[in-house]
């Protein structure tokens, strides 16, 4: 059985791979969101994340976390295909996902530009 859950290993913190990640990833866009993704070797779960709202866009850090906890729930429950077709291919990724938009979208909106942005990483990393 599946479980929906996003635990702390999943969780991109390397400051090493971050700044890799910035400086050599290649990104898809699914407005408003925008992932960018890289191929790791070294890496433990197959994909680690990283969600990251700008202060430029929200400035209350009320809005930001609003935001960033309705973007884990929309990737907590659509990652399954995203981590199954990693799996077949014996991928591992690191994935920075950004919220580009200035204004608040719903979680169902947001869940729907998530499953989208992760069939584009799919697709764009040739792990069909």
């Amino acid at each position: 059985m599946k479980t929906n859950t996003f635990p702390l290993k999943e969780h991109l913190k390397s400051k090493r791979v971050i700044e890799k990640l910035y400086a050599e990833g290649a990104s898809v866009t699914s407005y408003p969101l925008r992932a960018v993704f890289l191929e790791q070797e070294e890496q433990e779960p197959t994909a680690a994340i990283l969600i990251s709202v700008a202060k430029r866009r929200f400035r209350h850090a009320v809005d930001r976390n609003l935001v960033k906890r309705r973007i884990r729930e929309a990737y907590r429950t659509s990652k399954h295909p995203f981590v199954e077709a990693l799996q077949a291919k014996d991928k591992k990724m690191a994935v920075a996902i950004l919220y580009i938009d200035t204004r608040h979208n719903s979680t169902e909106f947001i869940k729907r530009k998530m499953e989208k942005l992760l069939a584009g990483i799919i697709t764009k990393s040739g792990a069909q």
